[in-house]
């Protein structure tokens, strides 16, 4: 995919040295936004949640990831699928809920449905279909680590892609940790104004301020821990004008989570907010531009 001139400006800009000047485009269209998505929110690996929100065999939830949307499903211990959320028939969603229980998945559309694996169990529109084992919602590699649940949503197939290692320098042991809260923000903001403000203010996660490590996971996703605890930060893109991020709080065994102003934060998105709408273009910094260039640009120039 060509990248569009408002991506390649910055490129050129980041590699001269000098002023950066983006256009109002970088943020508002949606072709730079679906250049991004291709280019940059799938990269692996993704951290998408807590081992305990698959605790039980049938619970399934929703991961969204700008335009794309994926389910990831425990059939058994051993067998947790992270699958594309698109019928196989018109590509409507088999999981319109954020999380839930049962042994299948349903397309509303047409009435297909899918087994908590992802086979095909029962095309409403072809019932002259004997061999539906050839039909299986498209899957990612995925993998479980220190209690952490992790997608590579950059390939899928009829069977998992093969795991590739994630690297992480101090990553906390969190395998017998539990969910102490989930709270989604939303905003009017592009992601990239979300992400540098995310990544710039981590002293708003804990009360008090201060983290013990980090670990980033990808382009959208990073761990922070605290006196044992930890919190999820994980972006959601949705679209040029709007991105959201969930903050999910892990507890250590027999303790409370650190605690954390969810007040706080809400402030100090609006007051970011107010800077944000008074020079859209101008609160980016250097090495901001210089990381999303990176990330950005074509293999053969990276």
């Amino acid at each position: 995919m060509e990248l569009p001139e408002y991506i390649t400006a910055i490129g050129e800009q980041v590699e001269a040295g000098g002023a950066i000047t983006p256009s109002e485009e970088l943020f508002e269209t949606y072709e730079v936004f679906a250049a991004e998505l291709t280019n940059l929110f799938i990269r692996p690996w993704l951290a998408a949640d807590h081992a305990s929100r698959l605790a039980s065999d049938g619970d399934y939830f929703r991961v969204d990831i700008g335009g794309r949307s994926v389910v990831i499903a425990r059939e058994a211990a051993d067998k947790i699928h992270a699958m594309r959320n698109a019928c196989l028939h018109a590509g409507y969603r088999v999981c319109e809920e954020e999380d839930g229980h049962g042994d299948h998945l349903f397309c509303r559309y047409h009435g297909w449905d899918y087994a908590i694996d992802g086979r095909l169990t029962d095309p409403l529109l072809r019932p002259e279909e004997e061999d539906r084992s050839k039909f299986r919602l498209p899957r990612y590699a995925m993998q479980i680590r220190k209690g952490l649940i992790f997608i590579d949503p950059s390939v899928a197939g009829p069977n998992p892609p093969e795991a590739k290692p994630i690297e992480f320098a101090d990553l906390p042991d969190l395998g017998e940790g539990k969910v102490a809260s989930r709270k989604r923000f939303q905003t009017t903001w592009n992601w990239k104004h979300l992400r540098h403000f995310l990544w710039t203010s981590k002293d708003l996660v804990f009360d008090g301020g201060g983290f013990d490590s980090i670990a980033e996971f990808g382009p959208l996703s990073m761990l922070l821990a605290k006196n044992g605890d930890a919190a999820l930060v994980r972006l959601i893109p949705r679209y040029a004008g709007h991105s959201d991020f969930e903050l999910v709080r892990i507890a250590r065994p027999g303790h409370n989570a650190e605690a954390g102003d969810e007040a706080r934060i809400e402030e100090a998105l609006r007051l970011e907010g107010d800077r944000i709408a008074g020079m859209p273009g101008g609160v980016l910094d250097r090495d901001f531009y210089t990381w999303y260039w990176a990330q950005m640009k074509p293999a053969a120039d990276a």
